[in-house]
């Protein structure tokens, strides 16, 4: 069985790729990912197309946006990833970057919640 951290990279491998197939496939039936509210693209979203759904929000929020993972750890239920989110506001405003960290919690193998912690979820919000 792999870990959560193998398996968290194995689904991020998977969506930065864009095979949205094999992403369902390392994901729970109960799946539900969780943005901050505050944000163009907040709230949960639900079920295994889930993540599909909100990254073509958040991505269509932006004029660009790019996603540079640096490191993702783990134990025996959770892994983390940290990352920088890189974004060029629709309005022509400057682009604009910010630390991530995505938590992810497993149950029987599979990507069961992703919760998006923003290290400012207000500056994204006014900027998008």
């Amino acid at each position: 069985m792999s870990t959560p951290r193998e398996m968290l990279s194995a689904v991020y491998a998977a969506a930065g790729a864009r095979d949205w197939d094999r992403v369902e496939s390392l994901i729970h039936p109960d799946f539900v990912l969780y943005e901050a509210a505050a944000l163009p693209f907040g709230g949960e979203w639900r079920g295994k197309d889930a993540l599909q759904r909100c990254a073509a929000a958040m991505y269509g929020t932006w004029a660009e946006a790019k996603v540079n993972i640096h490191d993702i750890t783990g134990g025996d239920t959770h892994a983390v990833v940290v990352l920088t989110l890189t974004m060029t506001p629709n309005d022509g405003g400057e682009a604009f970057s910010q630390t991530v960290c995505e938590a992810g919690a497993f149950e029987d193998g599979l990507l069961k919640e992703l919760r998006i912690h923003y290290f400012d979820a207000a500056e994204v919000a006014a900027k998008a």
